[in-house]
């Protein structure tokens, strides 16, 4: 059984030395946000009212496991 190693992202002390707006835009600037969006975006009339703002709702549970939320309604 072989051992795949992914390459982080940042280095740990680089995300404690940044401020957390910065340490938001840097984490959430390297993920595909449009393959989420369009995952989780209303297909149909139905249900919810399209008023809602999917793109924060995607950002906001990437927060949550930065800042080590443990529920969404802590959110």
């Amino acid at each position: 059984m072989t051992i795949i190693r992914q390459p982080s992202l940042f280095g740990i002390q680089e995300l404690y030395d940044m401020a957390p707006p910065q340490k938001y835009d840097a984490i959430i600037s390297t993920i595909n946000l449009d393959k989420i969006y369009h995952a989780v975006t209303k297909k149909s009339r139905l249900g919810a009212p399209e008023e809602l703002n999917y793109a924060a709702m995607i950002i906001s549970i990437f927060v949550r496991y930065v800042e080590r939320i443990p529920m969404i309604k802590d959110l």
